[in-house]
């Protein structure tokens, strides 16, 4: 059946954070991991500094619009060999699983070499690293909230390759991983140069919901969201897939910025009510809020 053009609409503060909002000096805030801890909401967001290396820092905040970013980073161990490779931290995405917090995000090395390395947390306070968990070169990276066939699951992309395919990968441990299994969407021109997972995936009675972006290079790229429904056994399996974006940038603080033109959602969470609030970097600049319909989203994928 027919739907929106749109299906996230913009929450009307957006952008709801950005390097005015920020309690030390930085050059941009952005592309945050997101989740409901207790009664609040917490964004862990890429926050560039005045000389552009990247930390991820807490944001919290108690109606899910407001937030206060912490001025220290997110005290996450790191061993001294593993300092080189681990220059830059940025993109979390955040799975709450088995009680407790996980965190893949991108690890980079001064060099542009970039892997996914795993954290672990119960509060947001004290951070266990799990360490690297895919070899050079990856970048986009989510858990699966929950077991799959007794295993462990992610969603990956490698950063080679025409086509930069997605792969789901499993794990007995959450450190030995295999058994990947391509994760082919249907082609659309919006989104024909590459695509990756945006938040975990979102489980439903009907299949897993997956946010992603998209990205179209005309004369620069442009990245937009879209929506696609995965088998809940076999989640490489697409089973429903909207042909149209989700979401494109057209406001000034989207198409204006480091990077312009660009909408990277890797934060969502699912309200009591079935609405889901999506948290997104704008223009590799700010941060933004959209919401929408996880039952509107999963019948725009089976239409």
């Amino acid at each position: 059946m027919p739907h929106p053009r749109e299906l996230l609409i913009r929450h009307p503060e957006s952008p709801i954070l950005t390097w005015q909002d920020c309690p030390i000096p930085v050059n941009a805030v952005y592309n945050p991991g997101a989740a409901r801890v207790g009664e609040r909401y917490l964004l862990l967001p890429r926050v560039e500094d005045t000389r552009r290396d990247n930390r991820l820092h807490c944001a919290w905040s108690d109606d899910g619009v407001h937030f206060t970013l912490e001025p220290n980073p997110a005290p996450i161990p790191l061993p001294e060999e593993d300092r080189p490779f681990e220059y830059h931290q940025y993109d979390a995405r955040i799975t709450p699983l088995e009680g407790e917090f996980f965190i893949a995000y991108c690890a980079q090395g001064f060099d542009e070499t970039h892997r996914i390395a795993l954290a672990r947390t119960g509060d947001f306070v004290t951070f266990e690293r799990v360490g690297f968990i895919t070899e050079p070169y990856c970048r986009n990276c989510a858990l699966f909230p929950e077991r799959i066939g007794g295993m462990y699951a992610r969603i990956d992309r490698m950063m080679s390759g025409d086509l930069m395919r997605n792969f789901v990968t499993l794990s007995p441990d959450l450190i030995h991983w295999g058994q990947s299994r391509p994760l082919d969407l249907a082609p659309q021109t919006w989104m024909r140069n590459k695509w990756g997972v945006g938040p975990p995936p979102i489980r439903t009675e009907r299949g897993w919901l997956m946010i992603f972006h998209g990205v179209w290079e005309a004369i620069d790229p442009v990245y937009r969201l879209g929506v696609a429904l995965l088998d809940l056994e076999e989640p490489w399996r697409v089973i429903g897939q909207c042909p149209d974006f989700i979401m494109t940038p057209t406001t000034d603080f989207e198409r204006i910025g480091e990077v312009n033109n660009c909408i990277f959602a890797n934060g969502a969470i699912v309200e009591p009510d079935g609405s889901v609030k999506v948290y997104y970097g704008a223009a590799d600049t700010c941060i933004g809020l959209a919401t929408g319909s996880v039952e509107e989203m999963i019948e725009a994928c089976l239409w």
